[in-house]
């Protein structure tokens, strides 16, 4: 059974990388269909009904990395995204907190209250950040180049990223540093209070699979903190940005299919055609463009006998082990931090906070799981959505969502139907200690691990980012050697997904860049 229509473009995937892709596409004039397996687009972003009258964003939950050149060129705010910034993140104590905002002499004025040397490194320490971000962003936008290709056009394509980045051998340099040394090392360069350290080290934990005093960590740390549109939250919850995308791509054409499963992507003499369903249905398109994992692409979705060996092994050997959770609570209050003080901090309500009073708590919850265990003291990053949105539960009642770790994708002699509840007790035995009362509060909660994350949205592994952000993985080795560019061995069959560069979260550059390659082939190949 074949579709009637055929297509210019058929996009495998509805997360917010697809839907960002398709809209380029339709933009540019590309008859566009988006295929996705779910009732519902949004992948990772997406707002759910978790309990009865209570709504959260299930996987990704902040705006701050969704690309300003996305967001204007693809009119995201004409379709309906509404978005509000949150200025303060706390970092509590038991009895004392320190709160951290974009605000550069207010943040000094709180660390001095810890550490009047660290108060005075904090401008230095903020500058070197800022000119490895400043790169990082720029590189963003790049299409990896393969400096290993021999031929005049690749040749033509490294010298000209070579030339652009003539000036910039301070930043790489720094980026260097961030890539080799160990987030606790390179704090540890600027601070020496615990508490300051362990609120800039909490971002290297974030999609990480080895604790912060690991090489390599520092660029987690950095990498979390490129985004342009600052520490924001959606209204609506973070489905708002994917309901946004597809109405911005549908007024120009572009075709969504939901409960749409593709079970293969179709090859003939080495080119893509097509995609078949699993309903057996086959729709016909000049490209197809899978926003799916690179290994649920490559491995389950094309025929192997369309690969190279080579290609194969590589794909083979990308890592996407998620290690975090999330638990999602439907609580009767707001929690209530015994170390936050308004005259302290002089913030009103606390509604985004890191639980990471030390660095050594950090690593200490990546010790437990290195051998296959989860952490009996999990860091928590608890922000309270409904406080400036009360959209998202019934008056007078809130939602907690945590992001936390760690918790391996597979444990050892057990499964997470089993430890499951354990987990969740240990992250609110942590809350209580901070926020004394809060499980007291909890009329409902939901607990996602890798495991469930990789059943639900189809992302081998659980990685919030798609597959490891370290050095074998990034850049121009990003998802495997060679085809770093949106581009596959097949013809026609192009990458859009955060496998690619520049990675996961939510900033709809690799749909955006992927989309800017396969429309400059159109425009050269037939």
């Amino acid at each position: 059974m074949s579709s009637h229509r055929k297509y210019d473009a058929i996009v495998v995937g509805g997360g917010h990388n697809g839907l960002t892709c398709g809209a380029y596409l339709a933009r540019a004039g590309k008859r566009t269909l988006v295929l996705e397996q779910k009732p519902y687009v949004g992948g990772a972003s997406v707002t759910e009904e978790f309990s009865p009258g209570y709504r959260a964003s299930t996987y990704a939950f902040i705006l701050g990395h969704l690309h300003p050149k996305v967001i204007e060129e693809l009119e995201l705010r004409k379709f309906g995204l509404e978005y509000y910034p949150q200025p303060n993140v706390f970092n509590p104590t038991k009895d004392d907190g320190i709160i951290f905002s974009k605000d550069p002499v207010k943040t000094r004025e709180q660390i001095a209250r810890f550490s009047q040397s660290d108060a005075e490194n904090y401008p230095k320490f903020f500058a070197r950040l800022q000119s490895t971000i400043e790169i990082l962003r720029r590189l963003q936008l790049e299409t990896p180049v393969n400096p290993f290709r021999k031929d005049p056009a690749g040749i033509m394509r490294t010298l000209g990223f070579a030339w652009r980045y003539r000036n910039a051998e301070k930043e790489v340099y720094n980026l260097l540093h961030a890539l080799s040394m160990s987030a606790h090392d390179y704090v540890g360069q600027w601070f020496e209070n615990d508490l300051v350290k362990a609120k800039f080290m909490f971002w290297a934990t974030i999609g990480g699979n080895v604790g912060p005093y690991s090489p390599g960590t520092a660029f987690y740390l950095v990498t979390h903190l490129i985004g342009q549109t600052g520490m924001s939250f959606c209204k609506g919850g973070m489905g708002a940005i994917a309901d946004a995308l597809a109405a911005s791509g549908e007024a120009h054409g572009m075709e969504i299919r939901c409960e749409a499963w593709v079970e293969e992507i179709l090859v003939r003499d080495g080119r893509a055609y097509g995609v078949r369903l699993r309903s057996g249905e086959e729709i016909h398109a000049s490209r197809v463009v899978s926003n799916v994992n690179v290994r649920r692409t490559f491995l389950d979705m094309v025929d192997r006998s369309h690969l190279p060996e080579a290609f194969v092994d590589d794909v083979e050997g990308f890592r996407a082990r998620g290690m975090g959770f999330k638990l999602l609570c439907a609580v009767d209050r707001l929690p209530q931090y015994k170390g936050f003080s308004q005259e302290k901090t002089g913030v009103d309500y606390p509604a985004y906070a890191h639980i990471c009073p030390t660095p050594e708590f950090l690593e200490q919850a990546f010790h437990d799981a290195k051998f296959g265990w989860y952490s009996q003291e999990p860091f928590l990053s608890p922000n309270v959505p409904s406080y400036t949105d009360p959209t998202l539960a019934p008056e007078g009642k809130h939602v907690v969502v945590f992001q936390g770790g760690v918790t391996p994708y597979e444990l050892r002699n057990s499964d997470w139907d089993r430890e499951g509840p354990q987990v969740v007790r240990n992250a609110f035995a942590v809350m209580d200690r901070f926020a004394p009362g809060f499980s007291d509060s909890v009329i409902d909660h939901k607990l996602i691990t890798p495991k469930d994350i990789e059943a639900d949205i189809n992302m081998p592994g659980g990685n919030s980012q798609h597959g490891e952000l370290t050095l074998d993985q990034i850049f121009f080795m990003r998802p495997v050697p060679r085809y770093a560019d949106y581009r596959s061995p097949v013809k026609r069959l192009y990458q859009c997904g955060a496998s690619t560069h520049p990675g996961g979260a939510v900033s709809a550059v690799p749909g955006q860049n992927a989309a800017r390659e396969i429309l400059k082939d159109w425009r050269w190949r037939a």
